[in-house]
């Protein structure tokens, strides 16, 4: 029992976190469904980095059965410094080259 809860948990947390991020492209292989996921943002990279945050965009593959995630990947890349004035506008295909072809809109998902 508590092993579900734990289960349960987890996953609604991954949801959560998945929720923030818009879907670009999804693609049904009977009962399982493969996404690709974004989100441009500021991200504070560790102090010996950068001590301040820096514009990335990040894009996460995921596979779900009926809806719940049973495994996810994500890959991020860095955005010019001039991005953090317009993050907003930065529509998908703007970065899309620098992911690798599974990670990008028209790539292959699986």
């Amino acid at each position: 029992m508590l092993i579900l809860l734990l289960l349960l948990a987890w996953e609604l947390r991954l949801q959560i976190w998945l929720a923030r991020a818009v879907c670009i492209r999804a693609k049904r292989s009977g009962w399982v469904v493969v996404e690709v996921r974004r989100r441009v943002s500021m991200l504070r990279l560790p102090q010996h980095v950068s001590e301040f945050p820096v514009p990335r965009e990040e894009r996460i593959r995921v596979h779900r059965l009926f809806g719940i995630v049973l495994w996810h990947e994500e890959m991020s890349v860095a955005l010019p410094n001039n991005a953090c004035e317009h993050l907003a506008e930065i529509t998908p295909q703007d970065f899309d080259r620098q992911f690798p072809i599974w990670l990008r809109l028209a790539g292959s998902p699986g």
